[in-house]
């Protein structure tokens, strides 16, 4: 009979192994006082190892193996830290993050941040999702928005960390994307869409205004921080508050057909390096097309309101596309002091649009200089008397301003005229120019005319400011038996709003005596020029 190999293994009490007097290398007992299989390695009795495996830990990172101990395989236990729960499943399990590394609450300010829309909140039937009162939102990639965000109350603020790769986008069926009632409000480093192509629908609708109440009810502020307002149409607009800060944002590849940027009303507007080009569609690269048709930067008429109490709009860059207007003021909205300075606005392509729509004769009390594309708004004048062959009646009174009813006739033989004029008043009866700027400023007159008077003597003409003459400049020609005598003078001064220029003439003898003999001024221009 073959008989097979068969371990036959003894089952002995630990006081029995340890009376073993010579114990075999390898020899396998069952030790019954601890229930484990020992086998001697040469040394000593030991417990037996299971089987010959272990486990290991590959790759970079914390060590989820611990160590073998026995046969039983020890591993590190997961724990969720802060903002991060474990959920075990029959397989798996599921690591979930809350509001990543924010501090759920600074300074009594909530944080929250936002991967998706749902993480604003739930919207109302209407299709409105408010915002929570003391909340800043990180926005953190591009999320999407079938719903409009309803700003309303205290403390919140729309953040992301880079404009190219934070921001909203509006996919809604209508309505403004973000309405901002009657609370402070900043939005920074967001880069904002919609493709609700409505007209007067906009990406932002913001207002401040209780008419009739202190400052009108302008309180507010709204900041607008390193925004890229792109990929819209209609932009936005702005009623009242106190303060409207826009600093460093390009509005861009826009297709406003109603509104652009429009401004009403508001008591401070500071727009400060911004950037307003290519308002076209950007997918028709490199053949441009769907053009934008509204303006640019609109302030608007004044309507119930006060107007704007300041505004300073400066370096930035503006380009106006086809028939566009870049910067439109309204003949009816009133700035109580303006600055437009150090842009550079660009009006290569127009075709019926202008880089500025902006009348200088009713914007009087803006400073317009040093601007590229934009002409500087001196207030300037000239006035031209030409041929006359009437008299300036100096026999009667002596000096005599120049005039027609001063005029021996009553009327120049060819009435005064004012071939350029800006923030100027003129009068051609009382041959006077009225400062109308509300810019205090200095200027330069410069007068050029042709005189006659009979006999000998000198003729002296003097610039006056409201009825009284400069005394430190005058025209002083002498006149030989009746001949005619051209001259010229400059004089430098000081204008305000409302003062009156105009001209006096006196007969003098050659001795420099008053004298009366009427005077002829046959030819005569005046150029006024702020500077």
């Amino acid at each position: 009979m073959e008989m097979q190999d068969t371990l036959i293994v003894v089952s002995l009490t630990q006081t029995e192994i340890n009376n073993i007097p010579t114990p075999e290398t390898a020899g396998i007992v069952y030790n019954s006082t601890t229930s484990t299989v020992q086998f001697y390695d040469g040394a000593a009795w030991v417990n037996g190892s299971g089987e010959n495996n272990t486990a290991s830990n590959v790759g970079a990172g914390s060590e989820v193996f611990k160590a073998k101990v026995g046969d039983d395989l020890e591993f590190r236990s997961l724990i969720g830290g802060t903002n991060v729960t474990l959920v075990p499943g029959t397989d798996d399990i599921t690591i979930n993050g809350g509001s990543g590394v924010f501090t759920p609450t600074i300074n009594s300010t909530n944080m929250v941040e936002v991967s998706q829309e749902s993480d604003f909140g739930t919207p109302d039937v209407s299709g409105n999702i408010t915002l929570v009162t003391g909340t800043t939102y990180f926005i953190r990639g591009i999320v999407s928005c079938p719903n409009r965000l309803v700003i309303d109350t205290e403390g919140i603020v729309l953040s992301g960390w880079d404009r190219d790769k934070d921001g909203l986008d509006y996919t809604g069926s209508g309505g403004d994307f973000i309405t901002v009632t009657d609370v402070n409000f900043e939005m920074i480093n967001l880069k904002l869409s919609s493709g609700n192509a409505v007209g007067g629908e906009v990406v932002l609708r913001a207002s401040n205004f209780n008419y009739g109440t202190y400052n009108d009810g302008r309180l507010k502020v709204l900041t607008l921080i390193n925004l890229q307002f792109r990929g819209c149409y209609d932009v936005h607009h702005i009623e009242g508050f106190d303060l409207v800060d826009i600093q460093n944002c390009l509005f861009w590849y826009i297709q406003a057909t109603t509104m652009g940027c429009h401004f009403k009303n508001v008591s401070k507007l500071q727009i400060t390096s911004c950037e307003y080009v290519r308002w076209f569609r950007e997918s028709t690269i490199p053949t441009p097309g769907g053009w934008a048709t509204a303006s640019l930067i609109e302030l608007l008429a004044n309507g119930l309101g006060n107007g704007f109490g300041a505004v300073n709009i400066s370096g930035c860059i503006i380009h106006p596309q086809q028939t566009q207007d870049g910067i439109n003021i309204s003949n009816t909205a009133t700035i109580g002091f303006g600055t437009i300075s150090a842009n550079t606005v660009i009006n290569v392509g127009l075709t019926t649009g202008v880089a500025t729509n902006i009348d200088y004769d009713i914007q009087n009390t803006t400073i317009i200089q040093a601007n590229q594309g934009i002409g500087n708004g001196n207030a300037k004048a000239t006035m031209s008397i030409v041929g006359n062959l009437e008299d300036l009646d100096t026999g009667t009174t002596n000096p005599q301003v120049l005039a027609a009813a001063n005029v021996t006739t009553g009327a120049f033989t060819n009435t005064p005229t004012f071939p350029l004029v800006t923030r100027v008043i003129t009068s051609a009866a009382n041959c006077s120019l009225t400062y109308d700027s509300k810019v205090d400023a200095n200027f330069m007159v410069v007068v050029t005319a042709t005189v006659e008077m009979s006999g000998d003597g000198f003729i002296a003409c003097r610039l006056r400011s409201n009825g009284t003459p400069i005394p430190y400049a005058i025209g002083y020609p002498e006149i030989r038996q009746g001949r005619a005598q051209s001259f010229t003078f400059s004089v430098i001064g000081q204008a305000t709003f409302g003062d009156v220029f105009d001209v006096e003439f006196e007969a003098l003898t050659t001795a420099g005596a008053p004298t009366s003999k009427d005077i002829l001024v046959r030819e005569f221009v005046l150029n006024g020029y702020q500077f």
